[in-house]
């Protein structure tokens, strides 16, 4: 279970995972980015180890509106497989999707505006509490959320209120006004949280050129 080649669905009955030879992630759920993720595949890593469910970063192109799966950990879980093939279409929504669809998205929709900005209710309740749950594309799954101002590593810039730059969600089996939602988006914030305040903050050429530009 420790080398993620099998799982325990109930108590005393373990399962191979589909592939033992080559674990790798869902085909097609992580969009293709430039961006550099730097620390972000650790936070990612370490929310999974915590929780043992699949742990989903999201950015948004401002252009079209659309929230993008920019990383992803967990995504080769035999459960979380099985259900995918399942589900069609269900791959494409969770990797990109309009942000008021479901928790990520709107975890950064609450925070793109000014404080000065009115908005609605659901908005600000997100706002307020810096978390969001909702429904998932997988039917009886739910996404929790906390949006991201720095990702782990990046520079900070001096005097400035960041904006949201992502989401970090956990998707799991189970309501989105279940219990333990509760209690995972209180583990991301505290850890993300964590990540950002103890990350290096790592020089790297191509970002510094990325910034400049």
């Amino acid at each position: 279970m420790d080398a993620k080649l099998c799982h325990r669905p109930s108590h005393g009955y373990y399962e191979l995972h589909a592939t033992t030879a080559d674990i790798t992630g869902a085909p097609g759920l992580v969009f293709p980015t430039t961006t550099p993720l730097l620390d972000v595949a650790n936070l990612l890593d370490e929310l999974h180890r915590r929780t043992e469910h699949v742990v989903l970063l999201h950015t948004y192109f401002p252009l079209s509106g659309e929230r993008l799966c920019i990383g992803a950990a967990g995504d080769y879980e035999a459960k979380f497989r099985r259900e995918l093939a399942l589900t069609p279409g269900a791959i494409d929504l969770l990797r990109q999707a309009p942000l008021d669809s479901d928790a990520p998205g709107l975890a950064m929709l609450a925070n793109l505006t000014g404080h000065d900005v009115p908005l609605r209710e659901d908005l600000r309740r997100i706002r307020h509490a810096q978390l969001a749950r909702s429904e998932s594309p997988l039917p009886g799954w739910s996404l929790v959320s906390v949006p991201v101002r720095r990702l782990p590593g990046a520079p900070a810039v001096p005097g400035a209120e960041p904006r949201v730059v992502a989401a970090v969600s956990i998707l799991a089996p189970g309501p989105s006004n279940g219990a333990h939602l509760v209690a995972y988006g209180q583990l991301l914030q505290i850890t993300v949280r964590t990540a950002i305040e103890t990350s290096v903050v790592i020089a790297r050429p191509d970002f510094a050129a990325a910034q400049a530009a």
